[in-house]
Formats: structure tokens, sequence, C-alpha cells
């Protein structure tokens, strides 16, 4: 059931993703990212929120349930950037930024990402993240902050400020 409701709201972001020239794609992407982690709709995260929308992340990436993230699960897991980084061209800058990124995450080096590491991982993220240290994140916060947000919004439009 959780995997049905990870893949509806996958479906979701995706779908929208064809609304999103106004704001331009990958913001407009990573809003509804934030406004997915925000369960509570108070416009922040707290570190329970973003442990959770990480957790359910982590989830819908693992593919065959085996509580691990081989890096063909991590780069077939489509956040709606793909098709932004296709049509700027930066494809390939894209495919490095999710590499950075699973290497990052596998602390121990292994060649997967458990769910130990995820949530070590998250919980590195969100500190950074949290630039006042008041323990909740803002929309700016998570878009200038999170490091998957950060590393796609390098890799896809390295000219954004």
């Amino acid at each position: 059931m959780k995997k049905l409701m990870l893949t509806i709201a996958a479906g979701f972001l995706l779908i929208t993703t064809a609304h999103a020239a106004e704001l331009g794609e990958g913001r407009r992407l990573a809003e509804l990212a934030f406004k997915s982690a925000d369960t509570a709709d108070r416009d922040f995260i707290d570190f329970g929120e973003f442990i959770t929308f990480g957790s359910d992340v982590f989830a819908a990436k693992d593919g065959n349930d085996d509580n691990k993230l081989t890096l063909e699960e991590f780069m077939n897991f489509d956040y709606g950037m793909q098709a932004v980084a296709e049509e700027k061209g930066r494809t390939a800058s894209f495919d490095t930024a999710l590499r950075v990124l699973f290497a990052f995450r596998d602390r121990n080096r292994d060649g997967l990402i458990s769910i130990t590491e995820n949530r070590k991982s998250l919980d590195v993220d969100f500190r950074r993240a949290d630039t006042d240290h008041d323990t909740v994140l803002t929309k700016e916060e998570f878009l200038n902050g999170f490091s998957v947000i950060m590393a796609l919004k390098a890799a896809i439009a390295p000219e954004a400020k």
C-alpha cells in the first residue's frame, strides 16, 4: 500500500511538470517536493517531516524492497528533473550529480545505501540546510540548502543563483 501511495505521489509530481513552465520547471518541482514534505501544511518542515519524506523517497527508490539502494535503483528513480536536464542539454551533468549524491550517501563505500546510511545522510542534510538553527526548514532553506536540490540545480542550471 505504501508503494502504491508513493507511486501516486511521484506520478502527481510528474504530471505537474507540464504546468511548471511559469516558475521554471526545476524550481516548480523543488517547491512541490517541499509541499509534499510539509505534511502539516505550516510552510515549514520540521525534522520529523524531513526524515519521513526522505524515508518515503528511499522506499520508492527501493524497487526490490530489500531496504538497500543500488546505484542502479538510485539512478533510475526520476525526481521529475530528468526531463528538465534533457531540455537544457545537461543530462551528463545530471547523471554525474546523481552519482555524487549516491557516493555521499554510501557512507561505508560498499556500493549500497542502507536505511541507516540514508537516515544519517538525512540528518546531515537537515542540519546543513537549517541555516538559522531554529530546527525547522523554511521553503527557502529547503530549496537552497537541501543537498539533493542543490546538486541537481548545480547540474542542470549552473548559472542559477
